[in-house]
């Protein structure tokens, strides 16, 4: 078993170190591409009420990885992006045993490699339009107009869809005054499973937050949808979902203020979420970021106390150009199963094109 264990880890790891070499020498080669290369470093660690010390939450982990973001040019500009970002996450809540290696489930792997920006993105109409393949977010709400992968604070998504990203296709578009996602995907997140599972989805946006201070979103999702966690499977069973939403985005003076509001059916039960978020940052000492977020979601309108309501606030803190540092707490208004529960939560976030800065904590 330990031999078992020893080699699986090996291969793991020596798939990381000949990707990050393949990968950092293409950037450095002179092919007239546009390439960035960034080491990624993620430490979690967070203490509950109820379960002590833990080591995961939603996306953060005790994780390392690499991002290689590349763009393709020709006689009239860009005309092709690729993005491809995986981490080697650690869950030190789990043992680390044979059985708990690369299985896809967040939930049971102590060790697991993630794929999370796996696409090509393709420009069309002189920039106006982007045709996308690969792993993606689906088109509904404020999940595809932020970026909540290296950050503590979510959107409402994994409760909504069941997933952030997940492999198809779509289009997206963005015009003077307005903007349009359309999605087609494989409706099983980050694993690629066929059991008849599909999901289509788009939005349509208002407004430009660089010109205009505000984003107003319209979305609509259907598909019949796997029951997955990570990349396991939990269920040959499809969950038919119907979703409408509406998402905003306001921007004043100092402050970041973003809602969202979806309703809708998971297999004709009424399901329903709302979701606020708001940022400020001090107009003094602009690395500094305190943020506050309340959530809810209603698993079935019709029992009443069938719900999940938490709220969360902290501060984050961007030390230099490599890393973050990050401290929140959350509190449990109301759950639908379990126990109310008080967490906080601690990151180090390290994103930078080499490791020379891993322990550079000199401010910027």
């Amino acid at each position: 078993m330990k031999y078992l264990l020893l080699h699986k880890f090996i291969i793991i790891l020596f798939i990381i170190i000949l990707s990050i070499i393949l990968f950092h020498s293409l950037s450095m080669a002179d092919t007239g591409e546009n390439s960035l290369f960034y080491y990624e470093m993620n430490l979690f660690h967070g203490y509950s009420k109820e379960k002590g010390l833990y080591g995961r939450e939603n996306d953060s982990a005790k994780s390392i990885g690499i991002e290689n973001f590349r763009k393709f040019s020709g006689e009239y500009g860009d005309w092709l992006t690729t993005d491809l970002q995986f981490r080697l996450a650690y869950n030190s809540d789990n043992p680390l045993s044979e059985d708990r290696i690369g299985t896809g489930d967040p939930e049971r792997d102590a060790l697991d490699l993630e794929i999370h920006n796996a696409y090509a993105k393709f420009k069309l109409l002189y920039g106006k339009a982007d045709i996308w393949v690969g792993h993606y977010e689906p088109a509904f709400g404020q999940e595809p107009q932020l970026d909540t992968y290296p950050v503590i604070l979510q959107t409402i998504s994994m409760k909504n869809i069941g997933f952030k990203k997940e492999w198809g296709a779509g289009v997206r578009g963005v015009f003077t005054g307005w903007d349009y996602h359309l999605t087609a995907t494989l409706g099983s997140g980050m694993g690629m499973h066929f059991k008849g599972n599909y999901l289509f989805a788009g939005r349509i946006g208002l407004g430009e937050t660089a010109l205009t201070d505000y984003n107003l979103g319209l979305s609509v999702l259907y598909g019949d949808v796997a029951a997955v966690m990570g990349r396991k499977l939990l269920s040959d069973n499809l969950i038919t979902k119907k979703r409408i939403g509406i998402d905003a985005t306001y921007l004043y003076r100092s402050f970041d203020i973003k809602g969202e509001v979806d309703y809708g059916t998971d297999n004709e039960k009424d399901v329903a979420g709302t979701w606020v978020q708001v940022s400020y940052i001090l107009p003094e000492y602009q690395k500094l970021r305190i943020e506050a977020q309340h959530e809810n979601w209603f698993y079935n309108l019709s029992e009443g106390e069938r719900y999940d309501s938490t709220i969360t606030a902290g501060l984050s803190y961007k030390l230099n150009g490599a890393i973050h540092l990050r401290i929140y707490g959350a509190r449990d208004l109301h759950l639908s199963s379990g126990t109310l529960d008080n967490r906080i939560m601690v990151q180090y976030y390290y994103y930078y094109p080499t490791f020379g800065r891993l322990f550079d904590f000199r401010p910027d």
